[in-house]
């Protein structure tokens, strides 16, 4: 008799997530509750300041950032640093819970810090326990619907953003990854050092990150380089001025053939990155 493959016993996140939010009773919820899923999942929850009270040991778990989030399997624990703000607190408990609920994550203790817990970071388990979080955090498949039913802009990000209680930058990523029409989204940071030593010279925002959809990828590009007009910045970031507050402008982008393709730019500013969002012209 052949023994069973486990390939065929082997439980997908997308599986796990979907059931989390249905036996959970989180999937009619305008967003995710976080304390109801450890509740379900019989786990308990601490927040304290962990430079003051997380022991040495616990510490050297990490790659050298600063704690951010832990979980420890045999106290069925998850706890936070005291410092995070209310989205970031959120997007680490369930971060966590990914650790818990998905296979061959099963270590005796987890201890998280910023890289780990950014969308850059390159640990598969880190990224894994990030995407899982991410499904959690925007409800599936309803944030799919949502996000293809809806205009593609800045004020539209910021609505489901606040709706969802998540922060712009992981709303405004979502967004575009899970799109089915073409669009991209380009987050700038300030280059460091742009303006000195002359005060009066104008400040640099380069590319930090692009985030194609997939049809946008087919079709056009993966990824852009290049910087912010000066104009632009200067619109964009001025006093007073709210994340729906966008400039808009057509853009020319050069393709592989050397010619140039005329993309709508929407820039939006969040006090920190400068975002901008392509799609064709009509």
């Amino acid at each position: 008799m052949t023994a069973f493959n486990a390939s065929y016993l082997k439980i997908e996140p997308r599986e796990l997530v979907q059931y989390l939010l249905r036996y959970a009773e989180q999937s009619e919820r305008d967003c995710v509750n976080p304390q109801e899923l450890m509740t379900f999942l019989k786990l308990d929850f601490l927040c304290f300041n962990f430079a003051r009270e997380l022991p040495d040991e616990a510490k050297k778990s990490i790659a050298g950032g600063a704690p951010r989030a832990l979980l420890s399997f045999d106290d069925r624990l998850i706890a936070t640093d005291d410092s995070l703000d209310e989205k970031r607190t959120r997007f680490s408990v369930l971060h966590e819970i990914g650790h818990y609920v998905l296979p061959n994550h099963e270590h005796t203790l987890y201890v998280c810090d910023d890289a780990g817990l950014s969308n850059t970071t390159r640990l598969v388990m880190e990224r894994e326990a990030n995407e899982f979080a991410a499904d959690l955090l925007f409800l599936a498949d309803k944030f799919s619907v949502e996000a293809n039913t809806r205009p593609i802009s800045a004020r539209t990000i910021k609505e489901i953003a606040t709706k969802y209680k998540a922060s712009f930058e992981a709303t405004a990523r979502r967004f575009i990854q899970k799109n089915f029409r073409d669009c991209m989204l380009v987050v700038f940071k300030h280059e460091e050092g742009s303006c000195a030593p002359d005060i009066d010279a104008q400040s640099i925002w380069i590319v930090r990150y692009c985030v194609a959809s997939p049809t946008f990828k087919t079709k056009y590009y993966e990824k852009i380089s290049g910087t912010i007009s000066p104009e632009a910045v200067a619109m964009i970031t001025a006093p007073g001025h709210d994340i729906a507050d966008s400039y808009r402008t057509e853009i020319n982008i050069k393709n592989q053939s050397g010619g140039l393709n005329v993309f709508q730019a929407e820039f939006f500013y969040n006090t920190y990155n400068i975002f901008c969002l392509l799609t064709p012209t009509e």
